[in-house]
C-alpha cells in the first residue's frame, strides 16, 4: 500500500517526517488561489525547500478548490473553476506529481442530481481531453450525503485514470451512509484515499486514533483487498500525525527508510 502524507504544515516540519518512514508526499500549498496567482515564484522557492528528497519520493497534489464549482450552472464560473484547476494540473506537471486530487464541490440541496451529473461530466470531459493518460485525477467526496453522484460521474467519464478519492472522515461527518457503504458501491473506483478521524460531528482531521472510524482495521482492508489504491494521512496537527505514523508501524502498514 503506497502511503503519503498531507503536507498541513511547514517544510521545515514535515520533511524530517519524509525521510524517516517510506512515505510520498501530498503538496497543499498549491491549492491556495494566492500562491496560484504567483505559481512560478512559489514553485521555485518550494522546489529548493524540498531538493533533498524531490526526485526521491512520491508526490501527490492537492488541486484548487476554494469557491471553484465543476457542475456550476453558470458558464462564467466554470470558466474560473477551470483556469484555477489547470493551474493545479501545471503544478503536478512540474513537480513530477503521480497524482492529483480535485473536489467534487457538490453541496446538498444546491443542485438536482440530474442537473450536477450533467453539467459536472460535461466539464470534466472538456477538462480531460488530453490528460488522462499523464497524471491521475481523483476526485474527491467532500459534504456529500451520499456516494451515487461520484459513482456516477466517474462511471461517465469511464477512464480508469479518472477515479475517486474517498475521504473516510468526510464520510463519517458529512454522509447518510457508512464507509463501508462507500467502499462497496465504489469499488475499484476508488484509486486514492484521505485517512483521517474525528466523533462524527465535525471534519477535525485528526490523528488516527483520536476518532470513531477504526482506520486500522480499514487500512488493512485496503492493505488486502485494494492493492491499487493509495493513502494520506491528512492529519492536521503535526504530532498527532508522527502519533498516527507510529500506530501504522506498529501495525505493519508503514516502516521507516
Amino acid at each position: 500500500m503506497e502511503i503519503y502524507i498531507s503536507q498541513l504544515d511547514e517544510t521545515k516540519k514535515v520533511l524530517p517526517i519524509i525521510k524517516e518512514y517510506n512515505v510520498g508526499l501530498e503538496v497543499v500549498q498549491f491549492a491556495s488561489p494566492f500562491i496560484l496567482d504567483n505559481k512560478q515564484m512559489y514553485l521555485s522557492s518550494y522546489k529548493e525547500e524540498i531538493k533533498d528528497v524531490l526526485d526521491k519520493i512520491n508526490i501527490s497534489i492537492h488541486g484548487p478548490y476554494a469557491d471553484l464549482i465543476p457542475g456550476a450552472r453558470d458558464k462564467e464560473i466554470r470558466k474560473v473553476t477551470k483556469k484555477r484547476l489547470e493551474q493545479g494540473y501545471d503544478v503536478a506537471r512540474d513537480l513530477k506529481s503521480k497524482k492529483i486530487v480535485y473536489h467534487n464541490s457538490y453541496t446538498p440541496n444546491t443542485y438536482t442530481h440530474t442537473e450536477w451529473i450533467k453539467n459536472s461530466t460535461e466539464f470534466w470531459r472538456d477538462f480531460t481531453q488530453n490528460k488522462l493518460d499523464d497524471i491521475e485525477i481523483h476526485i474527491e467526496n467532500t459534504m456529500e450525503k451520499d456516494c451515487f453522484l461520484i459513482k456516477e460521474l466517474v462511471e461517465q467519464i469511464n477512464n480508469p485514470n479518472f477515479s475517486v478519492c474517498l475521504d473516510v472522515g468526510h464520510v463519517n461527518t458529512f454522509s447518510d451512509i457508512s464507509i463501508n457503504k462507500w467502499i462497496d458501491v465504489l469499488g475499484s473506483d476508488i484509486k486514492h484515499m484521505h485517512i483521517h478521524n474525528n466523533y462524527g460531528e465535525k471534519d477535525t482531521h485528526s490523528g488516527i486514533d483520536k476518532g470513531n472510524i477504526d482506520i486500522i482495521e480499514l487500512l488493512q482492508n485496503v492493505n488486502q483487498n485494494m492493492k491499487d489504491t493509495s493513502v494520506s494521512l491528512e492529519v492536521l496537527d503535526i504530532n498527532q500525525l508522527l502519533e498516527s505514523l507510529e500506530i501504522l508501524e506498529k501495525y505493519n502498514l508503514v516502516k521507516k527508510r
